[in-house]
């Protein structure tokens, strides 16, 4: 029962969610490379199953799959989170960190081929399900033995790399969405952390069983189930989370928000800044839900790039908290007459230009340290 949880559970959420984002990926590419990510995890676990179920005559092959699985999930993996930030499209560049999986698969066949029966079998009794050593192994065994750890620094090269590209790629796609959008509910990753959490923990255990080795956790089977209950939860959130994000980069080029644009600025900084706090404090522009900076930039005959890079430099912040401080300020305005009392948060949030009122509340409360109930609370009894 323990080995059958252990081995089947994550191998059955990772294969539904390879189901559902595959079926549901149409015209969104970051999601169809998520289902791919998801159906190589559970071709990993496939593998693992005839492992741990001791099917030792058919494993050798099935070894093969855990070889090119395992060294394709990190690259896949990488390749989602590229789409779903930087790129549209998978350029040539990135199929080359596919490389290691060929090269392994193909070096590993070859070994395998050259081997005779009797060596196979004693190298899947006696390594593959032992505890064998190199000493004195024969040189096809200690050929494969040690394509093993070669497998094992790469597996851990990619998970570094993977790790402080993803890290950069959020940062950097959530500081284009920032300058480009003033309400960013539903288009940032607000659950970058949490995929960097994923992705430690990930790693974490996936170290962890190359370090000890399968063997270790076929002999102590309670580790496995810890460790397979574990990998069920993060690919259940990880699918769960990569399911519900819509906004992605493609959004943002179609919105106009990625194509590069030419400038040729001489204005004089003064009038900008002066046609600006016109728009904000005068005509009240902040109260338009879904402004963008290309609205901005039109009115004011001007491209988005330059004033984003203005507001940046003569505000230190970016499009989206600087609309967003203006919306705070007229919504402190509503809350603290009186006349408004029976507003409700909800249509403040509106009057003020918020897309939600969840997002008028995390906005208002960054801001001010107080959430809008107690803000007005607070200061109308004074």
């Amino acid at each position: 029962m323990f080995l059958d949880l252990s081995v089947y559970t994550p191998l059955y959420v990772s294969s539904l969610w390879a189901l559902i984002l595959l079926t549901s990926s149409k015209n969104n590419s970051a999601r169809f490379f998520l289902g791919l990510f998801s159906l190589t995890v559970s071709i990993l676990f496939l593998s693992h199953a005839i492992y741990y179920h001791h099917l030792k005559e058919i494993y050798l092959y099935f070894d093969l799959v855990f070889i090119f699985s395992s060294l394709s999930i990190y690259p896949i993996y990488y390749w989602y989170i590229k789409l779903l930030t930087c790129n549209s499209k998978i350029d040539f560049n990135d199929l080359k960190l596919q490389i290691p999986a060929v090269g392994m698969l193909i070096a590993v066949i070859v070994t395998y081929s050259l081997m005779s029966h009797n060596l196979r079998e004693m190298y899947v009794n006696n390594y593959l399900y032992g505890n064998g050593k190199m000493e004195g192994a024969p040189t096809l065994i200690k050929i494969q033995l040690a394509l093993c750890y070669i497998l094992r620094m790469i597996y851990l090269l990619q998970i570094v790399f993977t790790y402080l590209k993803i890290r950069s790629y959020i940062a950097r796609y959530n500081e284009n969405i920032a300058n480009f959008y003033s309400n960013l509910e539903n288009k940032t990753l607000v659950w970058p952390k949490k995929i960097l959490i994923f992705f430690a923990l990930f790693s974490a255990f996936t170290i962890l069983t190359n370090f000890f080795g399968r063997y270790f956790f076929d002999k102590y089977p309670l580790f496995l189930l810890i460790a397979g209950l574990i990998f069920s939860m993060l690919m259940f959130v990880l699918g769960y989370r990569g399911y519900r994000q819509d906004h992605n980069i493609l959004t943002l080029e179609f919105d106009g928000g990625n194509i590069p644009v030419t400038s040729n600025e001489n204005k004089n900084i003064a009038k900008i800044k002066a046609q600006l706090i016109r728009l904000f404090e005068k005509e009240q522009i902040f109260k338009t839900t879904d402004l963008k900076i290309t609205d901005i930039a039109v009115i004011l005959n001007s491209n988005r790039t330059y004033i984003s890079a203005f507001i940046n430099h003569e505000y230190a912040c970016s499009f989206c908290t600087f609309v967003n401080q203006y919306r705070v300020e007229e919504a402190k305005k509503v809350l603290l007459d009186n006349v408004n009392n029976n507003f409700s948060l909800e249509y403040i949030a509106t009057l003020a230009g918020f897309g939600s009122l969840h997002s008028f509340i995390r906005v208002f409360k960054d801001v001010t340290g107080s959430t809008p109930g107690c803000f007005r609370e607070l200061n109308l009894k004074l």
